[in-house]
Formats: structure tokens, C-alpha cells, sequence
């Protein structure tokens, strides 16, 4: 086991004026960095800065940043939730460092995808059928990774779109490739 123990610092977020939630950095004892192609590989739709060294990922509504000594996420609306989020991602560092003869790791960056790059190619008729407010909230979702392009239905069933279609699977393909 790579992290055996951490030390949790939980505060109250300073980024979000409109909404009362926390912020959770756990400090490491040790060195993560090598962990971070490994994750760059499992995780792929993550933004890994091998510069720096950072892995930043989304995962539900929450940011996480693993750094060499720490994990950061945000987004939180208690602190027994930063418990147990933190406690998965030490989790995830572990069994990613445990299984790492089996993963390929990959130190290469990936850019990110920009969600108007993605909303000028989508439909925009905010038709709502992928269960978003609108086709922009879509193209963010989308370029997060959150989403899958499946559930815009127009951009499958309509032949106008097939065009859009292909352009966004090629920027998908090439921005975020599966292994």
C-alpha cells in the first residue's frame, strides 16, 4: 500500500459565494508522482500535466487534483462527504499503484475539450432529450466527460446532423482516445 496515512484539512470554500459548501486537501506523506501516469491511463477522461506533475479529474459534480503530496476536491456538502471521498481516492491511488504491472502507464498530456468547440457542432435546439437544460449544458457535460455523445438523440437520428456528428466523434476520438 502506497498511502497508509494522510492528514485531512477541511474548510469551508472560498470559491462559491452563492452556495455554503467545503473543500477537502489531504496532505501526503508520501510521493505520489509516479501514481499519475498510471491514473492518466485508468482515468481517461482526466487532464494530466506531466510538467508540473498534476493529474486533474472530474468525478460526479466534484474537481480532484492529485498532486505529489496531496489530493485536493471541492464541491462538497459535508464534511463527512470529504471523509468519504478522500477516503476512495486515497483508495484509487492504492489499488491504481497496486495494479500497475497491468496498466500501461501514459505521461502524455491530453488537451482538454472546450464545450463551445463541442455546442457549435451539437443541434442546438435544447429539445432536452439527453436530460439536460439546454444543448449548452450538454457540450459542457460532454466536455467533461460526464456525458456520453449517445444521449443527444438528434445528433443520431436526424441526417442533417451526421456531419456535426462525425466532427464531434473525431474531436472525442482525438482529444479523449480509449486505450
Amino acid at each position: 500500500m502506497l498511502i497508509e496515512t494522510y492528514n485531512l484539512e477541511i474548510e469551508v470554500s472560498k470559491h462559491s459565494a452563492d452556495e455554503f459548501e467545503y473543500e477537502a486537501i489531504a496532505k501526503l506523506p508520501v510521493d505520489i508522482r509516479h501514481v499519475l501516469p498510471y491514473l492518466n491511463s485508468k482515468l481517461r477522461n482526466g487532464t494530466y500535466l506531466p510538467d508540473v506533475p498534476a493529474f486533474s479529474w472530474r468525478k460526479d459534480d466534484h474537481k480532484i487534483a492529485f498532486w505529489p503530496d496531496r489530493i485536493a476536491v471541492d464541491h462538497l456538502d459535508s464534511r463527512e462527504k470529504a471523509q468519504t471521498l478522500i477516503d476512495e481516492l486515497v483508495k484509487l491511488v492504492n489499488d491504481t499503484w497496486d495494479a500497475r504491472d497491468k496498466i500501461v502507464p501514459d505521461g502524455t498530456g491530453r488537451e482538454n475539450l472546450q464545450p463551445l468547440e463541442l455546442y457549435r457542432l451539437l443541434p442546438r435546439t435544447n429539445c432536452k432529450t439527453c436530460g439536460e437544460a439546454s444543448c449548452f449544458n450538454f457540450a459542457l457535460k460532454l466536455a467533461a466527460g460526464q456525458i456520453e455523445l449517445a444521449k443527444c438523440e438528434p445528433l443520431f437520428a436526424e441526417a442533417e446532423y451526421q456531419e456535426p456528428r462525425a466532427q464531434v466523434e473525431s474531436l472525442l476520438a482525438a482529444k479523449r482516445p480509449l486505450l
